[in-house]
């Protein structure tokens, strides 16, 4: 809710009047001063900035198709029945269709989040038919046709909550069973085609079999209850048979014995259906696992001793010919022949990235993720590929200022990117190569402003990287802002590590002019570049420990700075020091603090405050748009942050998305759009009146390695490719 008070606001008028458009500088953030305005004539509407503009000569950058990479490490892999495809779903919930696993095919997004179960099976036509199950019993069913087009076929509604389901090969039935111990045949548009509800029955997992005779199979588990006589958990094997849309019992019920409840491998059923397999300690209490395999139709069982001394459970899948892989996570497997009864060593190559735990085996594969890629091993070839996305690190992105451009500050080189819709082709700035940028911002359409950490700046005309200034601002830069006119002048406002006495740096026609140092004591300083004001009266200002707000023109700091003089000028804040502060371009102050765990906006315009009680969250960067319309606020939230833009004149919120820690923040004139980095969480530019995004990078092309791929860690538990 928004209250208002109206008051004399007199000597914060005034303030207002000195740091106009200025920005506070806390967390690492970035801010921009004003350039284009909507109203401006210079910029006819619908004009094209880059009409009649020569191309671009730097070499393309292949990144990964939007949004596409996994954002955080996989954690689940469900694999089709013939291994011809995978899902996956990863830490923070998204989801990826693999349509094929020898590399030949990209993943796709898959736009269901944080499903409990998942399922997927060849529709027969070369598309896919998945079934996705969430938390509360109910479900999605997706139809994935060959050119990689989804078509929602139905919703499981969570009034007969399904605890799993598998579809059939062919993709037109799905077999689910639920907590209530029903077994349901549906279509794939959902419609309950037979069930099998019998109070002699309790299944609870489900196992399918490909290649039985007469067509795919499904066997029923129950959930396994402790047998006092056996020591261990009595499972029974529950063959079904699923002929002209019925469901029934095809055979003979077999009860089998496990160490503990079945897993998602424990017990296995052979392709063709005929036999289950599964492990159990040598003897109670013991360390070595034995492997059973039993026939279903006779109950006749054979053991082999797999010589494996681990005591934690190893994962196993089965191989052609009665042969069993187990795999213990120690690179060393294990294939036991049930028919020789003999056990052979083979290497699975293991490597730390690889989830073990996770891994599926199906069909001759084993499926595992290796942090965000996947890693898929031929094992009857030992063929281990790895499929997915090298990571990028975006450490600052800038937007020109008609939004049509962006700019994306890597590690390793800058890239620019077209915001057209259609194809967009991204291309590298030659020589950018190597020289770690801190800080980009656009001066105008064509020339590109770069900090790199080490104080080198340059003003670089991005088409063709032709450097037109350069410039020493000193060393291990922290934080810069960049104010620009549109006629090619601005100033720059920089901080380094000392955080004391920070720069302006003053462009004029596209050129580095002079270097001044001003006085600040304190973490609250910004750059003041009030709008339609000559370049002269802007420069930066500053907020001390006492609450005193001063400003340091340029017209102030060209002559040399008295610092004594300095020191004795400043307005002293009547509402003391706020942790945050900034101004509009209006002339609105805004400022934050904090009464427990939720802030509160403070606006002040002109003779009239206002308040808005935030959510809760400290605010860790508030940047008003350029035009002044819009201010984004991001709060920090365990254990991301949330970003929220709100209308500046109504106060009411345009939107809000959670975020990766993000560094900084990049506005188009108009406040159309604007540019995050979230550095290992990648960089986006969200349209700024729904918070849409228009365009998102968080890795480069999709590739298939031979060798594990080097994972920089996800620090952040987002990417801002899931929003």
């Amino acid at each position: 809710m928004t209250s208002t008070s109206v008051r004399t606001r007199a000597r914060l008028a005034r303030l207002a009047c000195m740091a106009l458009t200025a920005t506070t500088l806390l967390g690492g953030c970035k801010r921009d001063g004003a350039s284009r305005h909507p109203d401006d004539a210079s910029t006819p509407d619908g004009a094209d900035p880059d009409a009649n503009l020569p191309e671009p000569t730097g070499d393309p950058i292949v990144f990964a198709s939007v949004g596409v990479p996994h954002g955080a490490a996989i954690t689940m892999v469900a694999v089709d029945p013939l291994g011809g495809a995978a899902i996956t779903r990863d830490a923070t919930g998204g989801v990826r269709l693999w349509p094929a696993l020898d590399g030949s095919r990209e993943p796709l997004i898959v736009p269901i989040q944080d499903p409990r179960s998942m399922a997927v099976a060849s529709d027969g036509a070369g598309g896919w038919t998945l079934a996705l199950l969430d938390a509360a019993g109910g479900g999605r069913i997706v139809g994935v046709d060959k050119a990689g087009k989804m078509q929602p076929l139905a919703s499981l509604t969570p009034t007969d909550p399904i605890t799993e389901i598998v579809v059939m090969p062919g993709g037109k039935q799905l077999v689910a069973v639920g907590g209530d111990h029903v077994l349901r045949l549906l279509d794939h548009h959902g419609t309950e085609l037979a069930r099998l509800d019998q109070p002699s029955l309790r299944p609870a997992a489900l196992r399918i079999a490909p290649h039985a005779e007469g067509g795919p199979q499904v066997i029923a588990l129950t959930a396994g209850e402790f047998d006092r006589a056996e020591g261990r958990f009595a499972v029974e094997l529950l063959p079904l048979s699923i002929t002209d849309g019925k469901l029934a019992l095809a055979g003979p019920r077999q009860t089998i014995h496990l160490d503990s409840p079945p897993t998602s491998d424990n017990p296995s059923v052979s392709p063709d259906g005929r036999a289950a397999v599964f492990i159990q300690r040598q003897r109670l209490g013991g360390a070595t696992w034995t492997v059973i395999a039993i026939q279903l139709e006779d109950g006749r069982q054979v053991s082999v001793n797999s010589q494996i001394p681990n005591g934690v459970q190893p994962r196993f899948g089965l191989l052609p010919r009665g042969r069993v892989l187990l795999d213990d996570g120690t690179g060393l497997g294990r294939v036991v022949d049930l028919q020789d009864r003999n056990v052979e060593l083979v290497a699975l190559r293991s490597t730390p990235t690889i989830n073990h735990l996770a891994a599926t085996f199906v069909a001759g594969l084993r499926v595992a993720p290796a942090s965000n890629w996947l890693a898929v091993h031929q094992l009857d070839t030992d063929d281990l590929a790895y499929l997915g996305y090298e990571q990028i690190s975006v450490t600052d992105a800038a937007l020109s200022p008609s939004a049509l451009t962006v700019a994306w500050a890597l590690t390793d080189r800058v890239a620019v990117e077209q915001t057209r819709q259609g194809d967009r082709v991204v291309v590298e700035i030659p020589r950018t190569r190597g020289l770690g940028q801190r800080f980009i911002e656009f001066l105008d359409e064509e020339r590109l402003v770069m900090l790199d950490w080490a104080g080198g700046a340059q003003v670089v005309r991005w088409r063709d990287g032709e450097i037109i200034s350069a410039a020493d601002l000193g060393n291990n830069i922290q934080l810069a802002e960049l104010g620009r006119n549109g006629e090619g002048d601005g100033v720059m406002f920089v901080r380094t590590n000392l955080w004391q006495n920070p720069s302006v740096v003053e462009l004029t026609d596209g050129r580095f002019g002079g270097r001044y140092l001003t006085h600040a004591s304190a973490n609250l300083a910004g750059l003041l570049a009030p709008r339609g004001e000559p370049l002269d009266s802007w420069g930066a200002w500053t907020i001390d420990g006492s609450g005193k707000l001063r400003n340091f023109t340029l017209a102030e700091l060209r002559p040399g700075l008295d610092t004594e003089a300095a020191l004795a000028t400043g307005e002293a804040l009547s509402f003391g020091v706020p942790e945050q502060f900034s101004v509009g371009a209006d002339e609105t102050v805004y400022w934050v603090r904090t009464t427990g765990s939720r802030p509160t906006l403070h606006i002040e315009r002109g003779e009239t405050s206002e308040e808005l009680q935030l959510p809760a969250g400290f605010v860790t960067m508030m940047v008003p748009s350029r035009d002044g319309r819009r201010i984004a606020i991001v709060q920090q939230r365990d254990p991301g942050q949330v970003i929220t833009v709100y209308d500046a004149s109504s106060l009411q919120p345009a939107w809000a998305q959670p975020i990766p820690a993000i560094n900084g923040m990049s506005w188009s004139d108009a406040s159309e759009a604007l540019a995050i980095p979230a550095t290992l969480g990648g960089g986006v530019v969200l349209d700024a009146s729904d918070g849409t995004p228009l365009t998102a990078r968080c890795g480069l092309a999709f590739e298939v390695r031979r060798t594990p791929p080097v994972v920089q860690g996800f620090t952040n538990q987002l990417s801002v490719c899931e929003l």
